[in-house]
């Protein structure tokens, strides 16, 4: 069996990001993508960064059943990292969970039929650490998770990553095959852009360096480097310490102004546009009613998480950036692209 990753959604930030580790390190890659129409827009990115010779694509949709255990053959490993992360939040809690929970088990499923070495899921810190009547400030950890029945604080969004968290555990626990799953867990994830299809982290800072937030809300996030997080991934091959383990990836946890200290310091020349105070938690509520991704943020307005990641680190064999360079080279990469 070769040394071949099945990663899929290759079209996304983050696993643009790991093709790019994973072709560096030698590994044959087939990426898939919903659409067929992306596969040029794709080659053209990476191969701006890499030899894309090992690199093959499949158009695969993960609402439906078709090729996934075909694609899944000849495969050493699989990178789960496609699942939906729209800017907007729907009335709807469940419209995310055909492609986020059902598209995971098809994966797995995929997997395990052709009898892959390793899966390593990406997750988020939005699987941990949202709940009723927290303190604050509050820790998360490793072994939390987001309380899904929590109706008013618990989104679309959060809700489709927990419950596909959730199921790949119970379902690679029920073929007794847990050591052979790790999750990765980052928070907001930050860094180079790549081309100008940004996710929506990189959204909040064009917006900010484009002078379209007034004030920033109080909302504090655990800063992760998107490198870090392909890194973290291909870190993880052959690595048996990892195996049943959920890796919390980022740094440092900083409020939204002090991103926008961050990015003020590395762009002086959009100073003036960046936010420099913290809006009311009022204000945003009211803005929440007008525009729905300010409801990402309102159950955690004004509180601070807190969260240990050197156990991630230790185990994956390396330090994870500091969120001033992380902030640093996003800033630069929005501008580089011309996305202000």
């Amino acid at each position: 069996m070769s040394n071949k990753v099945l990663l899929t959604g290759i079209s996304g930030w983050i696993a643009k990001h790991t093709a790019i580790e994973l072709l560096n390190s030698g590994y044959e890659v087939l990426g898939t993508v919903r659409n067929k129409n992306l596969i040029e827009q794709t080659k053209e990115t990476l191969s701006k960064y890499v030899s894309i010779e090992k690199l093959s694509f499949v158009e695969l949709d993960l609402i439906k059943d078709d090729g996934w255990d075909e694609a899944a053959k000849g495969c050493k490993y699989i990178f789960h990292i496609a699942s939906p992360f729209p800017m907007k939040v729907s009335n709807n809690r469940e419209i995310l969970l055909p492609p986020a929970v059902d598209g995971t088990l098809r994966v797995l499923k995929a997997g395990v039929n052709a009898g892959v070495e390793q899966i390593i899921k990406t997750s988020s810190i939005v699987a941990m650490f949202r709940k009723p009547n927290r303190s604050n400030p509050y820790t998360f950890g490793e072994n939390d998770w987001t309380d899904e029945n929590w109706i008013e604080g618990v989104n679309d969004y959060f809700l489709s990553k927990t419950k596909a968290e959730r199921v790949a555990w119970e379902f690679m626990k029920s073929k007794g095959l847990k050591n052979k799953l790790t999750t990765i867990n980052p928070g907001g994830v930050f860094g180079d852009a790549l081309d100008k299809k940004g996710g929506t982290s990189i959204e909040y800072v064009r917006q900010f360096m484009a002078g379209k937030f007034p004030g920033a809300p109080k909302f504090a996030v655990l800063i992760s480097d998107v490198k870090d997080i392909a890194k973290a991934h291909v870190a993880c091959i052959g690595n048996k310490k990892v195996g049943g383990r959920r890796l919390i990836v980022g740094k440092e946890v900083k409020k939204l102004v002090e991103l926008s200290q961050l990015i003020a310091e590395a762009m002086p020349e959009y100073a003036k546009k960046l936010p420099k105070k913290e809006l009311p938690n009022f204000i945003v509520k009211l803005i929440s009613y007008v525009d729905s991704s300010a409801k990402m943020m309102i159950p955690d307005l004004g509180i601070l998480m807190q969260t240990d990641t050197s156990y991630a680190e230790e185990l994956l064999g390396f330090k994870f950036k500091p969120a001033k360079d992380c902030m640093a080279e996003n800033a630069r990469s929005v501008a580089r692209l011309g996305l202000v």
